[in-house]
């Protein structure tokens, strides 16, 4: 059992030390995430900006020579509150792959952003989003949009912590999840920007499934205009000409000690009179599959643990099952003073890409099969060789350099189902 988690803590310290905003985290569990961010502009009128991110895996892909191209239309209508329009945008964009296995990839999808300028009012904002390939239309509710000179703190925006260089500029990258916090390994900070520069300090609550967890002054701040702007394929939060500057206050790790559920902010200052509240989420949007239902996960421990460990956990009650399942990972979590488990999250990711890529022709989707136990049990070899015996059958041998190993399948049938013959 242990030797198996050390491999898993080994992938997850290699990890740690290599951040890149290159490779996302996000995975969105929604089919369609979009956030409405309005900023004071200098024309006292307020710039809209409408952000969306869609995956990869939603859009219809059709073949091109050797490659794969998928397009999209984002129509966003602005109406006024008694029904008149007041603008529409619309935004085509194509995508072009070198392969099929891109068109699936679950880190791959389609971020972008539209702008309008308006004034004071109260508006509806009405989108449709298309698919260019198909006759897909993905429904978005309406939104109801309220702008006036009074309000003071402005849209709070989830940021990546890591720092962002757009065209020689330090910036920062929007996580763009629709206003939503992400659970992930990763951290995040929180941007309240207020147009009250004199403020200096606010006092901040976060309440996280009924339980106050974050209760703090803060009075870290940077005056300056910020908007969103799109670089390298992110959208960031950047220094802006064309918006008011703001007071902006950073409440950095906002995620660190938050689990999957729902979320209040509130935000107050006795002083100037500032008691806000907002309502979002915290939302894993990369969760495996395979831990989706509790109880298939205690299930699944099974190949790293025996009967006499699962067992007793399945004796009992249901509704303990989350807490059940999150105590026995904690004793492997490599980072315990954050509520997300690296070990638990690559474990099960194992799971779900062994039962996706290692099932043979009429297997059963819970069947274990020996590629799969062995990717589950050390991850993914660092070299496969393939090659056939006398008889024909395919042989497919796996290398691990770190600590030495070696695993010898063959698919005896012709269906894909490879058993171990040498370890």
């Amino acid at each position: 059992m242990k030797k198996y988690l050390f491999s898993l803590i080994l992938i997850c310290n290699q990890l740690f030390g290599q951040p890149d905003l290159s490779q996302s985290p996000f995975i969105p569990g929604l089919p369609f995430e979009s956030e409405i961010i309005s900023l004071p502009g200098k024309d006292s009128t307020y710039v809209i900006y409408f952000t969306y991110k869609i995956p990869y895996r939603l859009l219809v892909f059709e073949r091109k020579d050797e490659s794969f191209s998928a397009g999209v239309r984002v129509t966003v209508e602005i109406l006024h509150k008694d029904s008149r329009m007041v603008e529409r945008n619309i935004k085509d964009t194509k995508i072009n792959v070198n392969n099929f296995e891109e068109t699936n990839d679950l880190s791959l999808y389609l971020q972008d952003f539209l702008t309008f300028k308006l004034d004071e009012g109260e508006y509806r904002i009405n989108t449709f989003i298309s698919d260019k390939n198909s006759t897909d239309e993905i429904p978005i509710e309406p939104a109801e949009l309220i702008l006036s000179g009074d309000k003071i703190v402005q849209h709070p925006l989830v940021i990546q912590s890591q720092d962002f260089i757009c065209d020689g500029q330090k910036s920062f990258v929007l996580a763009n999840t629709g206003g939503k916090v992400p659970f992930s390994g990763e951290q995040f900070h929180l941007i309240i920007p207020l147009t009250d520069t004199t403020i200096t300090e606010l006092n901040v609550e976060i309440e996280n499934n009924g339980e106050v967890i974050i209760s703090k002054k803060v009075s870290e701040s940077y005056v300056i205009p910020i908007g969103v702007n799109e670089c390298e394929k992110h959208l960031t939060i950047t220094k802006n000409s064309e918006i008011v500057p703001m007071r902006n206050f950073v409440l950095r790790n906002v995620n660190e000690k938050l689990n999957e559920g729902e979320l209040t902010l509130k935000i107050t200052n006795n002083e100037k009179s500032i008691d806000e509240k907002y309502k979002s989420k915290i939302v894993w949007f990369n969760k495996p599959f395979s831990l989706m239902d509790p109880e298939r996960a205690i299930e699944l421990l099974s190949y790293i643990e025996s009967d006499s460990v699962i067992y007793p956990l399945l004796k009992n009650s249901s509704s303990e099952y989350p807490k059940i399942l999150s105590d026995y990972w904690k004793k492997f979590d490599p980072t315990p003073e954050t509520t997300f488990n690296e070990i638990m999250f690559e474990y099960y990711s194992r799971i779900d890409y062994a039962s996706r890529e290692f099932r043979s022709i009429g297997k059963d989707r819970k069947s274990k099969s020996d590629r799969g136990t062995v990717y589950i049990k050390f991850g993914k070899p660092d070299k496969i060789e393939r090659t056939s015996n006398e008889q024909g059958q395919v042989i497919e041998i796996w290398y691990y350099a770190n600590p030495l190993r070696k695993f010898s399948f063959i698919d005896k049938k012709g269906t894909g189902n490879f058993t171990l013959t040498e370890n």
